[in-house]
Protein backbone atom coordinates (compact mmCIF):
# COMPACT_ATOMS: atom_id res chain seq x y z
CA UNK A 1 0.00 0.00 0.00
CA UNK A 2 1.48 3.29 -1.10
CA UNK A 3 0.67 6.17 1.24
CA UNK A 4 1.29 8.80 -1.42
CA UNK A 5 -1.31 7.16 -3.62
CA UNK A 6 -3.84 7.28 -0.79
CA UNK A 7 -3.04 10.95 -0.18
CA UNK A 8 -3.41 11.69 -3.88
CA UNK A 9 -6.76 9.91 -3.91
CA UNK A 10 -8.03 12.28 -1.23
CA UNK A 11 -9.88 15.15 -2.79
CA UNK A 12 -7.67 18.21 -2.96
CA UNK A 13 -10.73 20.11 -1.76
CA UNK A 14 -10.53 18.23 1.54
CA UNK A 15 -6.94 19.23 2.21
CA UNK A 16 -7.53 22.92 1.48
CA UNK A 17 -10.80 23.43 3.40
CA UNK A 18 -9.17 24.43 6.66
CA UNK A 19 -6.52 26.53 4.94
CA UNK A 20 -9.17 28.44 3.04
CA UNK A 21 -11.21 28.94 6.19
CA UNK A 22 -8.17 30.32 7.99
CA UNK A 23 -7.44 32.66 5.08
CA UNK A 24 -11.06 33.82 5.04
CA UNK A 25 -10.90 34.41 8.76
CA UNK A 26 -7.75 36.48 8.37
CA UNK A 27 -9.32 38.49 5.55
CA UNK A 28 -12.44 39.09 7.60
CA UNK A 29 -10.39 40.29 10.55
CA UNK A 30 -8.49 42.76 8.40
CA UNK A 31 -11.70 44.09 6.89
CA UNK A 32 -13.09 44.87 10.37
CA UNK A 33 -16.12 42.55 10.29
CA UNK A 34 -17.84 41.43 13.44
CA UNK A 35 -16.70 38.31 15.27
CA UNK A 36 -19.96 36.44 14.60
CA UNK A 37 -19.23 36.25 10.87
CA UNK A 38 -15.69 34.99 11.47
CA UNK A 39 -16.95 32.40 13.92
CA UNK A 40 -19.63 31.17 11.53
CA UNK A 41 -17.08 30.87 8.70
CA UNK A 42 -14.70 28.81 10.83
CA UNK A 43 -17.58 26.77 12.26
CA UNK A 44 -18.94 25.91 8.81
CA UNK A 45 -15.48 24.91 7.57
CA UNK A 46 -14.92 22.70 10.60
CA UNK A 47 -18.29 21.00 10.19
CA UNK A 48 -17.61 20.37 6.50
CA UNK A 49 -14.19 18.94 7.43
CA UNK A 50 -15.81 16.60 9.96
CA UNK A 51 -18.45 15.58 7.43
CA UNK A 52 -15.76 14.79 4.85
CA UNK A 53 -13.83 12.72 7.39
CA UNK A 54 -17.01 10.89 8.32
CA UNK A 55 -17.72 10.19 4.63
CA UNK A 56 -14.26 8.68 4.16
CA UNK A 57 -14.73 6.49 7.24
CA UNK A 58 -18.17 5.33 6.05
CA UNK A 59 -16.72 4.59 2.61
CA UNK A 60 -13.97 2.45 4.18
CA UNK A 61 -16.47 0.60 6.37
CA UNK A 62 -18.68 -0.09 3.36
CA UNK A 63 -15.64 -1.38 1.45
CA UNK A 64 -14.88 -3.75 4.35
CA UNK A 65 -18.45 -5.05 4.28
CA UNK A 66 -18.33 -5.44 0.51
CA UNK A 67 -15.03 -7.31 0.80
CA UNK A 68 -16.47 -9.63 3.46
CA UNK A 69 -19.51 -10.33 1.26
CA UNK A 70 -17.35 -10.99 -1.78
CA UNK A 71 -18.56 -7.96 -3.74
CA UNK A 72 -15.10 -6.40 -3.59
CA UNK A 73 -12.32 -8.79 -4.53
CA UNK A 74 -9.41 -6.39 -4.88
CA UNK A 75 -7.55 -6.12 -1.58
CA UNK A 76 -5.53 -3.19 -2.89
CA UNK A 77 -8.71 -1.15 -3.36
CA UNK A 78 -9.82 -2.04 0.17
CA UNK A 79 -6.45 -0.89 1.49
CA UNK A 80 -6.73 2.40 -0.38
CA UNK A 81 -10.16 3.08 1.16
CA UNK A 82 -8.83 2.27 4.61
CA UNK A 83 -5.74 4.43 4.13
CA UNK A 84 -7.84 7.37 2.91
CA UNK A 85 -10.01 7.15 6.02
CA UNK A 86 -6.93 6.85 8.23
CA UNK A 87 -5.23 9.90 6.69
CA UNK A 88 -8.42 11.96 6.87
CA UNK A 89 -8.82 11.07 10.55
CA UNK A 90 -5.18 11.87 11.31
CA UNK A 91 -5.53 15.22 9.55
CA UNK A 92 -8.67 16.05 11.52
CA UNK A 93 -7.05 15.09 14.82
CA UNK A 94 -3.96 17.15 14.00
CA UNK A 95 -6.11 20.20 13.32
CA UNK A 96 -7.99 19.65 16.57
CA UNK A 97 -4.71 19.40 18.47
CA UNK A 98 -3.39 22.62 16.93
CA UNK A 99 -6.65 24.42 17.73
CA UNK A 100 -6.45 23.28 21.35
CA UNK A 101 -2.81 24.35 21.50
CA UNK A 102 -3.73 27.81 20.22
CA UNK A 103 -6.61 28.04 22.69
CA UNK A 104 -4.33 27.10 25.60
CA UNK A 105 -1.73 29.63 24.47
CA UNK A 106 -4.38 32.36 24.35
CA UNK A 107 -5.73 31.41 27.77
CA UNK A 108 -2.21 31.52 29.29
CA UNK A 109 -1.49 35.00 27.99
CA UNK A 110 -1.14 37.71 30.58
CA UNK A 111 -3.22 40.82 30.10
Amino acid sequence: MDVTQAVNNLNSDYVYKVTNAMNQGALEKTSETNSGDAFSAVYSSVTSLLESTNDYIKQAQQAEVDFALGNLTNTHELGVYQQQANIALQYTVAIRDKALEAYNAIMNMQI
